[in-house]
């Protein structure tokens, strides 16, 4: 399209013998628009990155197992600027790092696989990246200064999931003739967590949950069955006792810093404790009852049912795989 500027301008005269009116027209720059063809701009062209190499160890093969099979990219190597110019943190040992990936298979991605109603579930709902870290990640710039977390999922990058702990949790595993401990750290608490409830399983789905939020948003009912108990922008959920907790819709004090966190611990309860345990102990309120139902509902809707996860996850097939898994590190 092209312009040409045109400008009119009128005289007028008066004949003052005759009573005639003169109009005398000048002609200069109006903006006059003359249409024409626009050249088609050329196809838009992109480098695509090349995917990333893998070397020949154990651990190497591992991840290119992962990622050839689910599309996830596992990274252990500490790199503060993937999260905040002052983040520091203790890096993963990377000789934690192979059996903590073996662990993780039983307990997340098989158990997608075995589950789900989608088979290809585990690659399409499952983060990119998964980060793993020795302990936790602390935003203040220091070791004892600042906001501190040991999985995150979410807040700073969507598609990946950081999971923290493997120092603490890597020690246990190595040591000999301690199979309960090992698996209560996996089924009963996680030392290297708040709130440790549900042991690993629980951690880990807790950190999921947060990661589905980023992409399926938390349902209204959800989140407005409770809203008047949340504590926000405070650390007063310390001082709540767990049957206050219950009474006002949680399952964990944790949950009522808000709706992100209250959905994340219902599915941490979830993953680890019955239907029937959970009428019995922890539904006190019509809150609770509200926000059970509506997980339950998100998690059908995605094709999974989380108490046949649960029954999968507490199998003794899975737990004397994952006592084979610690038979190969033990030191």
């Amino acid at each position: 399209m092209r312009s040409i500027n045109v400008s009119i301008f009128l005289k007028i005269k008066i004949d003052m013998k005759t009573g005639n009116i003169f109009v005398y027209i000048f002609f200069a720059s109006v903006a006059l628009m003359v249409f024409s063809g626009c050249k088609s701009e050329g196809q838009l062209s992109a480098e695509v990155d090349p995917g990333p190499t893998f070397d020949n160890t154990a651990l190497g093969q591992k991840q290119k197992l992962f990622f050839d099979k689910y599309n996830v990219r596992f990274q252990y190597k500490w790199d503060r600027n993937a999260f905040a110019r002052n983040a520091v943190a203790n890096p993963a040992n990377e000789e934690d790092v192979l059996p903590y990936m073996e662990i993780m298979d039983e307990l997340f991605f098989k158990a997608f696989d075995a589950v789900a109603e989608d088979k290809l579930f585990a690659n399409t709902k499952t983060p990119l990246s998964i980060y793993l870290i020795g302990s936790g990640i602390n935003y203040g710039g220091s070791e004892d200064f600042g906001e501190s977390t040991v999985g995150q999922a979410g807040n700073i990058q969507p598609n990946r999931l950081t999971l923290g702990g493997l120092s603490d949790f890597g020690s246990i595993l190595r040591q000999k003739g301690n199979d309960a401990q090992f698996l209560n750290m996996i089924y009963e608490s996680a030392t290297f967590s708040n709130p440790g409830q549900a042991g690993l399983i629980g951690f880990l789905y807790h950190e999921y949950a947060h990661y589905l939020n980023t992409r399926f948003d938390i349902p209204t009912t959800f989140a407005l069955a409770a809203v008047a108990n949340y504590l926000k922008g405070s650390n007063a959920y310390q001082n709540v006792s767990n049957t206050e907790a219950y009474e006002k819709g949680f399952f964990i004090p944790y949950g009522m810093q808000n709706e992100m966190e209250d959905f994340a611990t219902y599915v941490q309860i979830m993953v680890w404790t019955s239907p029937e345990e959970i009428q019995r102990t922890y539904i006190k309120s019509e809150m609770s009852r509200i926000k059970y139902n509506e997980v339950n509902k998100f998690f059908v809707t995605l094709g999974i049912d989380l108490n046949k996860l649960r029954i999968y996850l507490q199998s003794s097939q899975v737990k004397d795989r994952l006592i084979t898994i610690k038979r190969k590190y033990e030191i």
